[in-house]
């Protein structure tokens, strides 16, 4: 979304993954919230596009203060695999020991959930992959397509004149 985040976590990594995903997407959604504010003036609504290798994706995105998950990854959040490439995994100081971070499929569905949840947003994930396409792959090019989706939502669109996109003048639940 070419926004610039830092997050320093401090998980119980030795457990398993569950609750620092979950509470490192919580954090995000609640910081995209604040900023974002009224979403007063605010494009609001996009549809973004993220490919890697053989992966696409689309994401269709919201800021509707009525947050949804949808999408049709069953295939890629059932197998018994982790999420685990270099270019998103980090490494973690646990003590004087060095943990490498993974992901199970199944957690990517909940960091997504809580994300949108926290984010209050409407959120619509539809792969078109091409046969043979990667688990990691298939997120990476979710995370790209999400960022996409994002950056043109939050952007300011100056035809509102500072106005709330919705019929009924504001987004409140």
């Amino acid at each position: 979304a070419e926004m610039s985040l830092t997050v320093e976590c401090k998980g119980d990594l030795w457990v398993d993954e569950h609750h620092t995903a979950e509470d490192v997407s919580i954090a995000i959604g609640q910081c995209l919230t604040q900023a974002l504010g009224t979403k007063a003036g605010l494009n609001r609504m996009w549809l973004g596009k993220g490919q890697h290798n053989d992966a696409t994706v689309e994401v269709t995105m919201d800021l509707s203060n009525r947050p949804c998950l949808g999408h049709n990854l069953e295939e890629f959040l059932q197998r018994q695999e982790y999420v685990d490439d270099d270019t998103i995994n980090s490494t973690l100081d646990v003590g004087s020991l060095q943990q490498h971070t993974k992901l199970t499929c199944e957690m990517m569905e909940h960091v997504l959930d809580s994300l949108v949840m926290n984010g209050r947003m409407t959120v619509h994930v539809v792969q078109t992959n091409k046969p043979g396409a990667s688990v990691q792959d298939t997120f990476l090019a979710t995370a790209k397509a999400f960022g996409a989706a994002l950056r043109v939502c939050a952007m300011i669109d100056c035809r509102r004149a500072g106005q709330t996109a919705s019929s009924k003048g504001t987004l409140s639940v």
